[in-house]
């Protein structure tokens, strides 16, 4: 009976040096570079880093396209808060009829200077004017 189990331990030792083998041959040919896994992955290894230093070099894009665009936003905010004022002044200020025309940079009462002159407003039209927004294209009411 020792002889029976000596020669299968024996047995199962070759055949573990078989799959050994196999598998050390297998892992060769899967490292190697000139066989074609071992070129795609090198391959897909270079496509890889290309695009890294292209997402990185878009980031960087990006982030210098948005701060040119908050800074234009903000200047274009600023100017709309500077439009607004003015349209509100000038619809605030009183008609051409109430300021006498020999002297048209004298301040009366609490009217506060306007460094241009006022000119005299032609026929009966004296009605203050009303701003509209127009309507976004496709939508009327």
């Amino acid at each position: 009976m020792g002889l029976v189990l000596d020669m299968v331990i024996a047995l199962s030792a070759l055949l573990a040096a078989a799959y050994c083998l196999l598998l050390s041959r297998r892992l060769r040919a899967f490292t190697r570079l000139d066989g074609e896994v071992g070129k795609a992955i090198a391959v897909l290894s270079q496509q890889v880093d290309a695009l890294t230093i292209a997402l990185q070099a878009a980031e960087q894009s990006n982030t210098r396209a948005d701060s040119e665009l908050e800074k234009q936003i903000a200047r274009a905010d600023a100017t709309a808060r500077k439009l607004e004022l003015l349209m509100a002044a000038q619809q605030k200020t009183p008609s051409a009829e109430s300021v006498p025309c020999d002297a048209p940079d004298r301040v009366r009462g609490s009217e506060q200077f306007a460094p241009f002159t006022r000119s005299a407003v032609h026929g009966s039209d004296s009605r203050p004017r009303i701003l509209r927004k127009r309507d976004p294209i496709g939508l009327q009411r």
